[in-house]
């Protein structure tokens, strides 16, 4: 039990405590009271109910990281205690945090069963056990960020373009889901473009993917939406202006596999394809997915431009 540890080794005890051991340990210790049986002091007590907010409030605040720090039994136990306070109405967090968990929880479970083959070779050095998701801010002397930002700006039609940053998004459960898909589907990977005017969206695509990013009513289909030209995403209400003059985009490895015309109201793309197209004149400038593990967010690109 918690609260014999906890009478052992004492105040420092709480700092090996997850939050769902800190929920146990509270309940024993109410357990205890109400028998009139605690021997801990009020003081002590108090501690633990601080932490139990704080960690709540960390929860809250950044469910995404918070997430990818905790093991495996950490997070099972956490979403079952959870589910519980939230059967009972007193869950500590929104439904949408509930929500970031158990899509963590559903990819590492898919993880396990197909452990990424491997990674960019340009990738910085990962492990799904101790660093799953790095976000590298690029250097922009690099090659990489050179290359990235040619591309971006002649895409983009404008007369000048500044480039403030690109990051790299290395998630590598996000990469395992994406490499698996490309055993079943046609190996026919475009580097494509996506935008969303939150924030929060953003954040949910860089740890979990598109999953969230379905348009329904769209020109082409009810999917996830890709752009040919980064001046489509640009438009409003695709791209998230951090400021004024700061605005940032996705640029995304999108599998396409076959393609098919596209038309509103579609729920999935023609029999033997895997994607659909919208022709402007001559060319296709967007395409649309309906399974959203399609695509990797590979790059956010921040910028400006006259």
């Amino acid at each position: 039990m918690h609260t014999t540890k906890l009478a052992n080794i004492g105040i420092k005890y709480l700092s090996y405590l997850q939050l769902d051991d800190l929920y146990q340990l509270q309940d024993e210790l109410n357990t205890l009271w109400k028998s009139g049986q605690s021997t801990i002091s009020n003081s002590l007590y108090d501690k633990i109910a601080d932490g139990i907010n704080y960690e709540v409030t960390q929860l809250a605040a950044d469910p995404y990281n918070y997430a990818v720090k905790i093991n495996d039994n950490e997070l099972h136990k956490l979403l079952a205690r959870l589910t519980g306070l939230h059967s009972q109405k007193k869950s500590p967090v929104a439904n949408s945090v509930w929500d970031i968990l158990s899509h963590e929880l559903a990819m590492r479970n898919f993880v396990a069963i197909h452990p990424p083959l491997t990674f960019p070779s340009h990738w910085t050095r990962m492990s799904l056990s101790e660093n799953p998701v790095e976000f590298i801010t690029l250097s922009q002397s690099s090659q990489e960020f050179q290359d990235l930002s040619s591309v971006f700006s002649k895409s983009l039609g404008k007369s000048s373009v500044a480039i403030y940053s690109i990051i790299r998004i290395q998630n590598l459960r996000l990469w395992s889901i994406f490499q698996e898909l490309q055993k079943t589907l046609p190996n026919n990977i475009r580097r494509l473009f996506h935008g969303t005017a939150s924030a929060e969206q953003q954040k949910l695509i860089m740890y979990h993917g598109f999953f969230h990013s379905f348009c329904p009513g769209g020109l082409i289909g009810d999917g996830v939406y890709f752009a040919v030209n980064s001046q489509y995403s640009n438009d409003d209400p695709y791209v998230l202006k951090r400021t004024n003059h700061r605005r940032e985009l996705f640029i995304c490895q999108v599998l396409l596999g076959n393609s098919s015309q596209g038309a509103g109201g579609l729920k999935s793309p023609a029999p033997g394809c895997h994607s659909v197209f919208h022709h402007n004149g001559s060319q296709n400038d967007m395409f649309c997915i309906f399974n959203s593990y399609q695509s990797y967010p590979e790059y956010i690109v921040q910028y400006d431009y006259e």
